[in-house]
């Protein structure tokens, strides 16, 4: 096997065009958990602060498991139930005991036959009763011969939803808490596969990662900007960002092809990135690394979705081949 030597900056330094030593593994991050189930694909983790549970979605069955502070599992959600499929974004609203759920067809999911161009994608956002389990509420997109995809989700401080989509029509969308329906914040047409979307603490504006890089919109005004980066720093194209999380004036990004994990430090004026900071690269464990959650100053985040584990025929690797799903963990505030 051919070796691969990435050219990386120290922790510490901006991107300013000064090459340091390469290196292969930069490894801050601890295994949190893992999950006794090879074959779930998980793209997102959430977690509820109320009680110490996470819940992870399974792209491959439709379904949500629960994982209590003891590190017991149960399936929270059952597979498919109440139209869900790939489940893609999760948040949970602590406050309201709420749990968010963009879901989405796809290839992925089992069973899943509908041609895209033909018979269009579905999706939509689903709203979950966190102490019963049961569907609130259901916000469903399913129209023949578009493709639609509801990626990723956030939430203010008063509860109002903000969401991406992607392929047919890229959109902002936002669900009011007072209004309680979906509609479109902002347009994003010029924008490829808007992704990870987080909030800024006082409320101001939403970041969305996309192909371009990332885009700043101003919550009230409707405003959007590509942040302007120093030399060197790449969050374009095959180094764009999945999971994104906004934390002290910096966006911590999730780069999958990268296999890594960085710090996006910010400008005072939030529209500049002024320097990365690596946090995680090539942990043994990653396997297309997706999204995660910030729980205090620690992310917990998806390190091995395996959305490559297919056949050329469509069907999923064998048991022996796959590994069960790992959360990782990494402290945010030990970094330069």
């Amino acid at each position: 096997m051919k070796k691969v030597i990435y050219i990386l900056f120290f922790a510490g330094f901006s991107f300013s065009g000064i090459a340091q030593e390469p290196i292969e593994q930069f490894n801050k991050s601890f295994i949190a958990f893992t999950i006794p189930e090879k074959d779930l694909l998980p793209e997102n983790v959430a977690y509820d602060s109320n009680d110490g549970t996470f819940y992870i979605g399974s792209t491959r069955k439709g379904k949500i498991i629960k994982r209590t502070k003891d590190g017991l599992y149960q399936d929270f959600i059952q597979p498919k139930q109440d139209g869900l499929h790939m489940i893609i974004g999760m948040k949970v609203d602590p406050v309201r005991k709420h749990l968010w759920v963009c879901s989405s067809g796809g290839n992925n999911l089992i069973g899943y036959t509908k041609n895209d161009t033909i018979e269009g994608r579905p999706s939509g956002i689903f709203k979950y009763d966190l102490t019963t389990g049961k569907l609130i509420k259901k916000y469903w997109v399913d129209i023949p011969g578009e493709v639609h995809f509801f990626n990723d989700i956030t939430l203010d401080t008063s509860g109002n939803i903000y969401a991406t989509h992607m392929f047919s029509k890229p959109k902002l969308y936002t669900i009011q808490k007072d209004e309680g329906r979906l509609k479109v914040l902002s347009d994003l047409s010029e924008l490829r596969y808007p992704n990870g979307i987080t909030i800024s603490n006082d409320n101001t504006y939403l970041f969305i990662a996309c192909t371009e890089g990332i885009v700043r919109v101003h919550i009230k005004t409707g405003k959007k900007e590509i942040l302007q980066c120093f030399e060197g720093i790449k969050v374009t194209g095959e180094k764009s960002v999945d999971g994104l999380y906004f934390y002290k004036n910096s966006l911590i990004g999730i780069q999958p092809d990268e296999n890594s994990v960085r710090k996006l430090v910010l400008n005072t004026e939030q529209n500049t990135i002024i320097k990365t900071i690596l946090i995680e690269y090539n942990h043994p464990m990653m396997n297309n690394p997706s999204t995660g959650v910030l729980i205090e100053d620690e992310l917990y985040y998806i390190a091995n979705a395996q959305f490559g584990s297919f056949n050329k025929d469509g069907s999923l690797f064998p048991m022996e081949k796959l590994y069960e799903p790992t959360i990782l963990k990494v402290k945010l505030d030990d970094q330069n």
